[in-house]
């Protein structure tokens, strides 16, 4: 494979790295952490997603929370400007 191909290659959650000790197992950067919680507890449905290729835009535009709902006061008292508690 030419480097140019194994760049294309989409990265697969599942995938585990060796040889970095004591770093070996699964590795993410933080968005793609978030993903991969977001993907384990169910807010993608049945969508086929590999976390690894979630940037950090892509959690912040996902728009997940409920923006509608009045606050609880304590949430309001503590940031004003936080539109979720």
């Amino acid at each position: 494979m030419s480097v140019e191909d194994v760049m294309a290659i989409t990265e697969m959650d599942g995938w585990e790295y060796t040889g970095l000790e004591p770093r070996d197992g699964r590795n993410w950067v933080c968005s793609a952490y978030v993903a991969a919680m977001y993907k384990a507890a169910g807010l993608f449905d049945d969508m086929e997603i590999q976390s690894t290729e979630f940037a950090t835009m892509d959690i912040y535009i996902m728009n997940l929370f409920d923006t509608t709902t009045p606050l609880p006061e304590q949430c309001v008292a503590n940031d004003p400007n936080l539109p979720y508690c």
